[in-house]
């Protein structure tokens, strides 16, 4: 008698086990799709923010950043090398860091910089934010066209988030 009780405890253990196992497992997997599912909804949605102060020649931002699916250094790369040819329109790189994954630029008048952060093995973000005071034009779309032209640039199909 014991020998059976024994055994069907055995088997209960065995079976709540595999069932939190299964939970487990199961959880894992619908995580694992509602992060694909969230991913794919924003892969490739320039989100834009800035601020202007609203004293006369007080300072102001303007940022843009997207999700690429794209290897980071594959990103940084094209990003630089747009960079590099848009010398001639007047844009200086003032530091780059390959490590990093980050270079900052000037047009002479403003200043920006450009983040390219590893999310995946092919998924990445990319964050320019340039920053300006009251005297100095208006940085936005200059910010969000420079996402955009990496994106055309690695074939990726991009486009500006409804605000």
């Amino acid at each position: 008698m014991r020998q059976v009780l024994r055994v069907k405890r055995v088997a209960l253990i065995r079976g709540a086990v595999l069932a939190s196992a299964g939970v487990v497992a199961l959880s894992a997997v619908i995580d694992a799709q509602a992060a694909i599912f969230v991913a794919r909804r924003v892969l490739g949605r320039v989100e834009t923010m800035s601020q202007q102060s609203t004293e006369k020649d007080g300072a102001g931002y303007d940022s843009a950043a997207v999700m690429l699916e794209a290897p980071a250094k594959q990103v940084y790369a094209t990003a630089l090398n747009a960079l590099r040819r848009a010398q001639a329109q007047g844009i200086t790189i003032t530091s780059e860091d390959d490590n990093a994954l980050m270079v900052q630029f000037t047009n002479g008048k403003q200043i920006a910089g450009m983040k390219i952060s590893q999310l995946g093995e092919k998924l990445s973000h990319m964050l320019i934010t340039s920053a300006q005071t009251g005297s100095q034009p208006n940085a936005a779309a200059l910010v969000s066209d420079s996402v955009l032209r990496v994106c055309r640039e690695m074939n990726v199909e991009c486009s500006p988030a409804r605000q």
